[in-house]
């Protein structure tokens, strides 16, 4: 038989103080005299007792659990998902649940029974990042966050995409190609991840008196829709280059650009800046980054486990456990 549990209320009829101060002593909250808390935690101690973190659930002082919200129109795609794990396997080491927020945010009152919450990519005008600030629950996105919610949000990680795309590009200009072109996520999708590798694009082509040529498309682009983007970028007779921002576009853009003659390889260079594990890390003609999005997944949740606990934080951090792999460098065994 399990020994029996010692209880806040018999603490505080050893101490003499009720139960709420006891309480408050043993979980930090309310304002109990240091004098007091030692009192406290003494008894506790000569009693046996042992902290109840579900009790802590019920009081809401601890939920136990942490949460991730990703925008709908990018769960199908890898990165996010390997986040995920990796914001799990973070939580696990917090001793936390994660919480995937998947309902819509209109649909029926909503109860974010969360201490914390991770927001990927944020988007500006999402209604549910707009429910989360209402909560007043603490938030860390990964990304930055749009200027409307900037104030509410606790702490930003984010990797250096900018440097990233100039990277990729710099790679590409030594390594012959002179002219690439680039496609990107529409407006449905604009992130600051968007944003920071679009522009990077453009300043490049200014500094290297390049005409910049640049499409966007939809981030779930059927083939149609990526193929047009793709031929309307490489329609120039010497673009001689493609950087896909969106994961597994540079993948999917191979048969494009073979069918219009532009052969992958040395005569015609191709990036992704986002790059998906299975069409694009593993094929040796692309030249891709590696944003490690499980490590970034478990990094964003160590800094949101550190916002819950009051502890100091900056508000802009940089997730740098990522890598440019040039094309050629490996094999598809890899």
């Amino acid at each position: 038989m399990a020994a029996r549990r010692v209880t806040i209320v018999e603490i505080a009829q050893h101490v003499g103080l009720s139960k709420t101060t006891v309480s408050d002593a043993l979980h930090g909250g309310g304002r109990v005299s240091p004098p007091t808390a030692a009192r406290v935690a003494a008894a506790a101690r000569e009693l046996g007792y042992v902290t109840n973190r579900a009790a802590r659930q019920l009081r809401g002082r601890s939920v136990g659990a942490f949460g991730i919200y990703i925008p709908p129109i990018a769960r199908n795609f890898n990165f996010y998902m390997e986040f995920a794990f990796g914001a799990a396997h973070g939580s696990a080491e917090h001793d936390a649940d994660l919480t995937l927020f998947a309902r819509d945010a209109d649909v029926g009152p909503r109860h974010f029974q969360v201490d914390g919450v991770i927001a990927v990519d944020p988007l500006p005008g999402d209604p549910m990042l707009e429910r989360l600030v209402e909560a007043g629950i603490p938030m860390v996105t990964a990304g930055r966050p749009p200027a409307a919610l900037a104030d509410a949000v606790a702490a930003v990680i984010e990797a250096p995409h900018a440097d990233l795309a100039r990277t990729v590009l710099n790679h590409l200009c030594d390594s012959g190609f002179r002219r690439p072109a680039f496609v990107g996520s529409d407006q449905q999708f604009y992130s600051s991840w968007a944003d920071d590798v679009r522009q990077s694009y453009l300043d490049w082509c200014g500094e290297h008196d390049v005409e910049p040529s640049a499409f966007d498309c939809p981030l779930g682009a059927t083939t149609e829709e990526l193929s047009a983007a793709v031929r309307s970028a490489v329609t120039p007779a010497d673009v001689d280059a493609l950087v896909c921002a969106p994961q597994g576009f540079a993948g999917r853009s191979q048969a494009i650009l073979e069918s219009l003659g532009r052969h992958v390889g040395p005569a015609f260079g191709l990036a992704s800046l986002s790059s998906d594990p299975t069409t694009e890390l593993t094929n040796p003609l692309v030249t891709v980054v590696d944003l490690a999005p499980w490590t970034f997944g478990r990094a964003a949740i160590t800094l949101l486990a550190s916002v819950t606990a009051g502890e100091p934080c900056a508000y802009l951090n940089r997730f740098e456990d990522v890598s440019v792999r040039p094309a050629g460098e490996r094999t598809t065994d890899t």
